[in-house]
């Protein structure tokens, strides 16, 4: 999508609840795919860096202040109820989508959240079973659930797979190496991913005064690389790459083997994610 909109054949782009200035690679390219795009609408709870960039933001509530259902991994259905009113004229996702409908001229009907998970479990077998009324009154349900009257599936596949012949097909999968190798000019693979504290972005814990124990961005790296290129525990680096350059504190220890550093992608003014590349693998 993002190549699409810069070569222009994708003029509209609606992002809802995702930074991906924040958390997708090579945030420079990001960055310049929505500026180029001529028209972004962002749903957003703050006014994060993906918002910035927008030409309509659309304030949205948050999950306390919403009615519906999540599904986690495990295919549990899962009720959820606004524990508190959004502020101001502040409306849900499922709101705006349909607004936007009908000021478009179409009617996409179910006008509540039940409703909507009424007409997926009409036209989605699995969730046939599934409804408000039922997860309301016997608590979350997996799918999946075929019927009302049966229980959802903890597991999937107990008696055979979802195959032609209901057996399991494995195959091996060739190595693909990374888009990129280290160089003698950038010798440490860089890893990147999330911290004990933050969900995903950041953008909503790191805003909990209760989760600053984790306030600020950190390499982490091996002692072997750390004498090698004089870094101590404790102190500020400047790290490059082919893309770009982040600001960060090093942490010294042995979690990491030799030639590998970490660092997390929750705040957005270290430019953790302008080092990362967007080169696909080969």
């Amino acid at each position: 999508m993002f190549t699409a909109a810069c070569e222009g054949r994708l003029r509209a782009l609606w992002i809802i609840g995702e930074d991906v200035c924040a958390t997708d690679p090579d945030s420079g390219h990001v960055a310049e795919t929505l500026d180029t795009c001529p028209l972004v609408v962002v749903d957003e709870l703050f006014l994060g860096e993906t918002a910035r960039h927008a030409d309509i933001v659309l304030p949205v509530a948050s999950w306390l202040e919403k009615d519906g259902t999540f599904v986690n991994f495990d295919r549990r259905f899962q009720r959820v109820r606004a524990a508190v009113r959004p502020p101001g004229k502040v409306r849900t996702d499922f709101e705006v989508v349909r607004s936007v409908a009908t000021a478009m001229g179409a009617d996409l009907g179910c006008p509540t959240p039940a409703e909507a998970l009424d007409e997926c479990a009409r036209i989605t077998p699995p969730f046939d079973g599934l409804s408000h009324a039922r997860l309301d009154g016997e608590g979350a349900v997996h799918w999946p659930c075929p019927s009302p009257d049966e229980p959802g599936e903890a597991t999937l596949y107990t008696g055979e797979f979802a195959t032609a012949d209901g057996r399991a097909h494995l195959c091996a999968v060739p190595h693909l190496p990374p888009g990129e190798e280290p160089d003698d000019d950038y010798p440490l693979l860089l890893v990147t991913g999330r911290r004990w504290a933050h969900y995903n972005s950041g953008s909503m814990t790191r805003r909990g005064a209760n989760l600053l124990l984790d306030s600020r961005g950190r390499l982490d790296l091996n002692p072997e690389d750390a004498a090698r290129y004089g870094v101590r525990d404790g102190t500020p680096v400047v790290v490059r790459s082919r893309h770009g350059r982040a600001r960060l504190v090093a942490r010294v220890g042995t979690e990491l083997a030799p030639g590998q550093v970490f660092c997390a992608f929750h705040f957005p003014a270290d430019g953790v994610n302008t080092l990362t590349s967007g080169t696909p693998t080969p």
